[in-house]
């Protein structure tokens, strides 16, 4: 599956090299991402606080003729999981981290200025090395205040002992507005799609939610 997501991006690239003629445009984005994980694990709904991060990657604007429809491949890294804990002397939380493949169709609508724009499409991740992690606050009656920091490595897989299936798909909305000279502000919500339960049993079920929100820059193609 992991040379799946590599052959994408390989067509991303070729499609990036043939529409330069139609007025295709790269183009960078980076932001902030809120991240949480819904499902049910023992017959216990998951409710856990929401988990911020960041997120930046590479895209390309590729016009569909004459049409105000516009394809917009992009890979970006992404971090996304869920807070365990989180209060003044405790912090634990899952960090998830991908490269993410998102493929969207826009709509764009003219305008002197600039454009909005919405539209959505699938996307593909692929893991990156993760980890669950936590922070405990030291009190010292002598020395200074101090967080306590641990870090346990996340086993991605479909064994008995792994924490999450690795390859997790989607389904991602964006809506945004961009002005004449490629600067944009636009908002995500990445719906997870696959069940990352590693050894699916009964009613066990967990999925990655992500809403992001990125600043972004297209290069005019002249």
């Amino acid at each position: 599956m992991k040379k799946v997501l590599f052959i994408l991006a390989v067509s991303v690239l070729c499609l990036q090299i043939d529409g330069f003629s139609q007025k295709t445009r790269i183009g960078v984005t980076a932001g902030i991402t809120s991240a949480n994980m819904y499902g049910e694990i023992g017959g216990e709904k998951i409710q856990d606080d929401s988990k911020t991060g960041i997120t930046f990657g590479m895209l390309l604007d590729a016009p569909i003729g004459k049409s105000k429809i516009s394809f917009q491949p992009g890979l970006h890294y992404v971090q996304k999981g869920r807070s365990l804990v989180n209060t003044n002397s405790q912090k634990d939380w899952i960090a998830l981290r991908y490269a993410e493949l998102q493929a969207n169709f826009l709509f764009n609508t003219g305008g002197e200025k600039g454009n909005f724009f919405i539209g959505g499409g699938p996307a593909v991740a692929l893991d990156f090395p993760s980890a669950r992690m936590s922070k405990t606050l030291v009190r010292d009656p002598i020395e200074s205040d101090y967080w306590l920091k641990a870090e346990t490595n996340i086993n991605f897989g479909k064994e008995s002992n792994s924490d999450f299936k690795g390859l997790d798909y989607s389904a991602n909305l964006i809506t945004g507005y961009r002005l004449k000279n490629g600067f944009s502000l636009s908002v995500n919500y990445t719906i997870g799609i696959r069940n990352l339960v590693p050894v699916e049993n009964g009613s066990d079920e967990i999925r990655n939610h992500c809403f992001g929100i990125r600043l972004g820059y297209l290069v005019n193609n002249k």
